[in-house]
């Protein structure tokens, strides 16, 4: 049986990890695009390559400090874009050996930038969370691992909720709570079964 392979994105703080956990609960296999970019800091190579880029500053105790280096990469788009050719490459290697490991009827892969790095084409469909701008920016202060400022040079770096509409094959929305979140993600995979 061949696996289908199915991309989840949305927005900072629109509650892609939430959506990826209840279809974990479900017994279908997920992969963290992000968690798999923070694994890689931790390879000297991508360290090297992220200290030739962005300075030294990026460092604390000789491993990558991920807040500064967030900080340096959202500040331009140029930056994004370097970070992105750097960590992409590496986080596309670990998706396939991924893939090749997968047997159930079809798997979902959690990245927040999916449209923005054109890799929508290698899913078999795309699944967008929505949820309001204000909504999202108080989750993620709530977390305290960004500031207001730093939420929104993300949010400025990431398309649109248009851009995101136009992509999507599954849109949910994510402006009430888990259960209802939970809802449709139960009513999606019925559909993707």
């Amino acid at each position: 049986m061949n696996t289908k392979f199915y991309g989840l994105t949305g927005g900072i703080g629109s509650g892609k990890s939430t959506v990826a956990a209840i279809f974990s609960d479900l017994s279908v296999p997920t992969l963290d695009l992000d968690k798999v970019g923070r694994t890689l800091l931790n390879q000297p190579q991508i360290q090297h390559q992220l200290v030739a880029a962005f300075g030294e500053s990026i460092l604390h105790n000789q491993n990558i400090n991920r807040r500064i280096l967030r900080e340096v990469a959202f500040i331009s788009e140029t930056n994004t874009q370097q970070l992105n050719h750097i960590m992409h490459p590496a986080i596309r290697q670990a998706e396939m050996l991924w893939r090749k490991e997968q047997t159930a009827p079809f798997a979902v892969i959690e990245a927040s930038v999916l449209i923005e790095s054109n890799d929508v084409a290698r899913m078999r469909g795309l699944i967008v969370v929505l949820t309001d701008l204000d909504i999202r920016k108080q989750r993620v202060l709530k977390r305290g691992k960004q500031d207001e400022a730093s939420f929104h040079a993300i949010d400025k770096q990431q398309c649109s909720d248009e851009e995101r509409k136009q992509a999507a094959d599954y849109i949910l929305y994510n402006n009430r709570d888990t259960q209802a979140l939970r809802r449709q993600v139960n009513e999606l995979h019925q559909v993707l079964t």
